[in-house]
């Protein structure tokens, strides 16, 4: 990897998932997108805990945090109608009804990786959607650059969070293109897709063995962040996501570590107080 945490651990320990909570809180974060394999996968297993822990971190820092998954569609329990549906089944079922699992106007939402990747249609999602959520009583935000997204989803949210903006020196451009696409739509079809900027601090997946592909959005010792934020905040979203917590093995992380210390804790926690 190209850093490490200042504290090394397993994300599977209660200890770990409470100091990361409490973190996150501090730092003005309110909930976590936390990667999501299927059922009784150890992200299942961990997305249990977290949520069972919540309330307790929450009573020492006063801020409510509510979570939700990331429905990794390319995971092998994931492939197919069936199983895509038997899963957001099982999620809504098990974990939607809690006061720390994610609502939006009530709503409970899920947010899903790539879902037009390996070969999926919109009319799969929709078929899907017609059994899973009928009603639309849930809220589903998709990853992805494709206005067509939100005939079936939600809103669109953007993991890469416009890097090519960063990159090119444009991100408030990047951003309000997004807002200006989606306001668009919104328009033209009496519709509230929610617009969810994505903010990054830095990429660097270079020394992932076997992949190709790969690319580094410099730091720039808190710099790009501080422009993201600024980027994404000017483009008035309806929410941020932060790119990421603790994804350690692409370098995109804020969570504390050997080169950087708290340092974007301590951006992270400037901007949401802004925001």
């Amino acid at each position: 990897m190209s850093d490490l945490p200042t504290i090394q651990y397993n994300s599977s320990d209660n200890t770990t998932i409470s100091r990361q909570l409490n973190w996150a809180m501090q730092a003005g974060i309110t909930g976590f997108i936390s990667s999501w394999w299927g059922a009784g996968d150890q992200t299942d297993q961990n997305l249990a805990k977290m949520l069972a822990l919540t309330p307790t971190i929450e009573q020492g820092t006063g801020v409510h945090f509510a979570s939700s998954i990331y429905f990794e569609s390319d995971a092998p329990a994931l492939q197919g109608q069936s199983a895509i549906i038997s899963s957001l089944r099982y999620v809504l079922s098990r974990y939607a009804s809690s006061p720390y699992f994610f609502h939006w106007n009530s709503k409970p939402v899920i947010f899903f990786w790539d879902p037009l990747g390996s070969g999926r249609t919109l009319a799969e999602w929709a078929a899907i959607r017609s059994q899973v959520d009928p009603n639309n009583q849930t809220i589903w935000s998709a990853e992805g650059v494709d206005m067509n997204l939100l005939s079936v989803f939600d809103g669109i949210h953007l993991f890469s969070a416009a890097y090519w903006g960063i990159l090119d020196g444009n991100i408030n451009a990047a951003d309000q293109k997004f807002r200006t696409e989606i306001d668009a739509y919104n328009q033209a079809n009496h519709t509230h897709k929610i617009w969810a900027a994505g903010v990054l601090h830095g990429y660097n997946d270079t020394v992932i063995p076997g992949r190709t592909g790969t690319y580094i959005v410099a730091r720039n010792n808190g710099t790009t962040y501080r422009a993201s934020w600024n980027g994404a905040i000017a483009s008035t979203p309806d929410w941020i996501s932060i790119t990421s917590f603790n994804e350690w093995f692409e370098g995109s992380m804020i969570e504390p570590s050997v080169t950087y210390g708290t340092l974007y804790l301590n951006i992270t926690q400037q901007f949401t107080r802004q925001w």
